[in-house]
């Protein structure tokens, strides 16, 4: 059969055609290809099979079985396992396509144990055509990759429960009542979705509560709905079950793209989790600021946002530090005069309060910030001093230079702080009574601020939007920076965007033990999911149904910021 190939939209892009402000100048041929794989008749039924009542019930009744495994940051081996199991024994995929092993491990990748832990992202595959094609390139052996994401850990429950109990109840309350106040209110709420033995749903009365779809919370208020309580209901799990369910479709319906497509849940993207995920897939090392992209993705597509038509293109970087200051235990009143852990940390805080930014003094600069966050200080025996306290500080900016300028400012001053307070009664390091000092957790998101607003993703995303018909509103790009999962990728100079799937009438309590959510239009999600996956899929290329080839829009050999490997 003959195949006809469609030009693609990068030949334009390097004829140099001119950044407008964060409106992306879309290229015929990107304009054309959008169009020709929105009306091919194979993404035509799976978009039937997406808005369907069928589809929209499987995507909830999935958000629930997997959302109520607790997931905590650095901890998510549960959620990673059930995910894991699912893609081989339900949805179609072989042993050989997933790519994450139980253990943490990616084979190929850069970088494999972040903050001395594994990391636990899930990972399938489905392989391209291009590695089949004559004089095909690849990097190190790593042929071409798209990253399709959205993140799997949860802020809460912080710590990891006992295997005998790893689920959070999904608890039920009247839309129109007020939000609990206590967690003890939350527990006590007597309407909770059911589930068998096996963590599948139960379609009971309480089910059917739950799952009613709406617009808005108006309309869920009115028809009498239901609020569902349970941690990473919008944060992340709504879209990462819409990532989920884009790679489910695509291997059902035998999309073949040209680059290889990698679906992952990643792991680590809320707080300390310190974008482990991204950082093993993109080979980043913090101690270096650089990422080898071992894998060679050459686009990475993502969904963490909980507003409909949001896109997210740019990166708010930031620095976190968590010093700890230890004297000698047992200091108690009446004995000699010596350093205080307490105090070494009272004089941090002095010393890096005098620092001023740019910002703080004149408010058209860009907005490099700081905060001194939580102080925690050991327990002290009666009548004694506590022996350990611990200082988080944490430094912001939308662009790199700024924060590695705010950053040499304020991480001496640890040092200087615990010099200072042993020098103070006559002591130096490495004396029998002086303060010592630990950096126990260093957190690296690094910025990225985007300078051309035309290149074939963002073009692609553009787009789709339109072509589909859905969140058009918007006239220009959204520039404010956000701190995402993203921070990796654009850091290491692989193009990213990250937008939002997964539909929710109100979502609430992010970050918090009453997180809660009511689910939204199922139409506009099926959607928003074809619109995630013919982004990716634009810049991979696919074979259509009749024969015709949509070819990549990007290069081959994707960006790095290194060549050096990690461990």
């Amino acid at each position: 059969m003959n195949r006809l190939k469609l030009s693609a939209a990068a030949l334009l892009l390097a004829f140099g055609i001119p950044a407008l402000a964060a409106v992306p100048q879309v290229s015929p041929e990107m304009k054309a290809n959008a169009e020709t794989m929105w009306q091919d008749a194979v993404f035509q039924k799976m978009y039937d099979e997406l808005k369907s009542e069928e589809g929209q019930k499987w995507r909830f009744n999935t958000l629930m079985e997997l959302v109520r495994i607790a997931s905590p940051s650095r901890l998510e081996l549960r959620r990673q396992q059930e995910i894991t199991k699912r893609l081989v024994n339900e949805w179609g995929f072989s042993p050989e396509d997933i790519m994450t092993t139980p253990e943490g491990i990616i084979k190929g990748a850069g970088l494999q144990i972040v903050d001395g832990k594994p990391v636990y992202n899930v990972c399938v595959r489905i392989p391209g055509t291009y590695p089949q094609r004559p004089g095909a390139e690849s990097y190190k052996g790593q042929f071409p990759k798209v990253l399709f994401e959205g993140h799997i850990d949860t802020v809460n429950p912080a710590e990891l429960p006992p295997e005998t109990n790893p689920y959070v109840p999904v608890k039920l309350q009247k839309a129109k009542e007020p939000l609990v106040a206590t967690p003890a209110e939350l527990e006590a709420l007597k309407d909770e979705i059911h589930f068998d033995k096996n963590g599948r749903v139960i379609e009971d009365e309480n089910w059917k509560k739950a799952y009613r779809r709406f617009n808005d919370l108006d309309e869920a208020v009115k028809a009498d709905a239901y609020r569902i309580y349970v941690t990473g209901f919008g944060d992340a799990m709504i879209n990462t079950v819409s990532v989920l369910t884009a790679a489910k479709m695509m291997k059902k319906y035998g999309i073949k793209p040209v680059y290889d497509v990698w679906f992952c849940g990643t792991a680590g993207e809320e707080g300390k989790g310190n974008l482990c995920g991204m950082k093993q897939l993109y080979g980043y090392n913090q101690d270096t600021g650089k990422g080898n992209n071992a894998l060679n993705f050459v686009a990475n597509v993502a969904a963490d946002s909980l507003t409909p038509g949001s896109s997210i293109v740019n990166y708010l970087g930031s620095y976190r530090f968590e010093i700890t200051y230890s004297e000698r235990d047992g200091f108690k009143p009446g004995d000699k005069p010596r350093p205080s852990a307490l105090s070494a940390v009272s004089r941090a805080i002095a010393a890096i309060s005098d620092i001023h930014s740019p910002y703080d003094f004149d408010k058209k600069a860009e907005r490099t910030t700081y905060t001194v966050g939580v102080v925690n200080c050991t327990k002290p025996q009666t009548g004694a001093r506590s022996p350990d306290c611990t200082l988080m500080v944490d430094m912001r900016s939308p662009t790199q230079g700024p924060l590695t300028a705010i950053r040499s400012q304020i991480e001496p001053q640890f040092q200087k702080a615990m010099e200072a307070e042993n020098a103070a009664y006559g002591l130096k390091a490495g004396d029998k009574d002086a303060v010592t000092m630990k950096l126990v957790w260093f957190g690296d998101r690094p910025a990225y601020q985007r300078t051309d607003y035309n290149v074939p993703l963002l073009q692609a995303y553009w787009q789709t939007g339109r072509t589909i018909g859905i969140d058009n509103r918007n006239k220009e790009l959204t520039e404010r920076a956000a701190s995402l999962n993203d921070n990796v990728p654009a850091a290491v100079g692989v193009p990213t965007i990250n937008f939002n799937m997964g539909t929710a009438a109100k979502t609430g309590g992010g970050h918090t033990w009453y997180e809660y959510g009511i689910p939204g239009n199922g139409q506009d999600e099926a959607k928003r999911i074809m619109r995630f996956l013919m982004t990716g899929l634009l810049v991979s290329g696919c074979e259509l149904s009749d024969g015709r080839v949509i070819e990549p829009s990007v290069p081959p050999i994707g960006e790095r910021t290194t060549e050096d490997m990690y461990k």
